[in-house]
């Protein structure tokens, strides 16, 4: 907890209605709507928010858990704690978890205030005393930062400090950070995707830039500008970039065939049940090997499990080597 912020000693009383139809609501205590909620402008909560139907508005802020039985439809989503949702997330900016109410505080220009009449501090007009608690003992319920969905994810920027777990499709133009692992039925990034744990996928994989993560693995093809992964990278279908495919420290397993415009590293195994294809060059660990064509007869290998490079790489195990392919 910040040095600034101070904990009230009386909590706000709580907030409950059947439905929320308003230009803009803000509500310091914890609140819970029992119905669909509709905001013209902002939400702001600084407890915890639980919605028994869709939530529909403009901005949202919620400094603790925001729980949604339906369907998120927001221009900016803004979470300190966890979000949980029973439906789909739709959010056409930034959708940001792990917000702290200084930061929230800053948003909103609350930090700017003067402080009220009986001396109490702009943080006070915001939060909730039992968030700043939990904050100050990390006793966070949920995961930190942490989404949940058993529909689908859409936004435009997602900054996630935890862990995010879909039903449905991951679909965002650009991952800043996701602190924790990324799972879906399918995923696909626009731009870049920076996921710090492991990204998994029931179907494809599908990165218009780079994607830098702890392990990739998907049950169908992966298509990216680039992998940079710290552990294994594998998949049960194809293996395809454009730019460099790279596990600093695990092995790189497709089901088919891997194929890249510039290079394939790997610490340990490289393996292909097809080809192997690095137009610019392919390296394995020293102690390990490139194997292709781990699905297929020897009297297929030439035609259908090469391993092509500009220069023969060491370490070939199995498959036949064919200088030069290209993708």
């Amino acid at each position: 907890m910040s040095k600034t912020a101070k904990v009230t000693t009386t909590a706000p009383a709580p907030f409950q209605t059947k439905q929320l139809k308003r230009k803009q609501f803000a509500s310091t205590g914890d609140v819970h709507i029992q119905g669909d909620v509709l905001i013209a402008t902002q939400l702001i909560v600084g407890g915890d928010l639980l919605v028994d139907g869709d939530l529909v508005a403009e901005e949202v802020f919620c400094l603790g858990k925001l729980t949604v039985t339906g369907d998120i439809r927001v221009q900016s989503l803004y979470v300190g704690q966890a979000l949980d949702c029973g439906g789909d997330i739709e959010v056409e900016f930034l959708l940001k978890t792990g917000c702290n109410e200084i930061w929230m505080a800053r948003m909103l220009e609350l930090d700017q205030a003067k402080p009220g009449k009986d001396g109490t501090p702009f943080i006070d007009k915001l939060v909730h005393p039992a968030i700043l608690q939990r904050d100050a003992h990390h006793e966070v319920f949920g995961g930190f930062g942490d989404i949940q969905a058993l529909g689908y994810l859409a936004c435009d920027v997602l900054d996630c400090h935890g862990s995010v777990q879909l039903d449905d499709v991951f679909d965002v133009v650009e991952v800043q950070y996701v602190g924790g692992h990324l799972t879906a039925s399918e995923i696909q990034i626009a731009g870049d995707g920076n996921i710090k744990g492991e990204v998994f996928s029931e179907t494809d994989i599908t990165v218009t830039g780079s994607l830098f993560a702890g392990a990739v693995t998907g049950q169908g093809n992966i298509d990216a500008g680039a992998i940079h992964s710290h552990g294994d990278i594998s998949c049960w279908g194809s293996l395809r970039a454009t730019g460099e495919i790279s596990s600093l420290n695990g092995e790189i397993h497709s089901g088919r065939w891997i194929a890249t415009k510039a290079t394939i590293f790997a610490a340990k195994y490289i393996k292909a049940g097809e080809s192997v294809v690095a137009e610019k060059g392919m390296s394995c660990g020293n102690d390990y090997g490139i194997l292709a064509g781990t699905t297929l007869r020897r009297s297929y290998w030439e035609a259908q499990a090469f391993i092509s490079a500009p220069v023969k790489p060491k370490h070939i195990l199995s498959g036949l080597f064919v200088a030069d392919k290209k993708l």
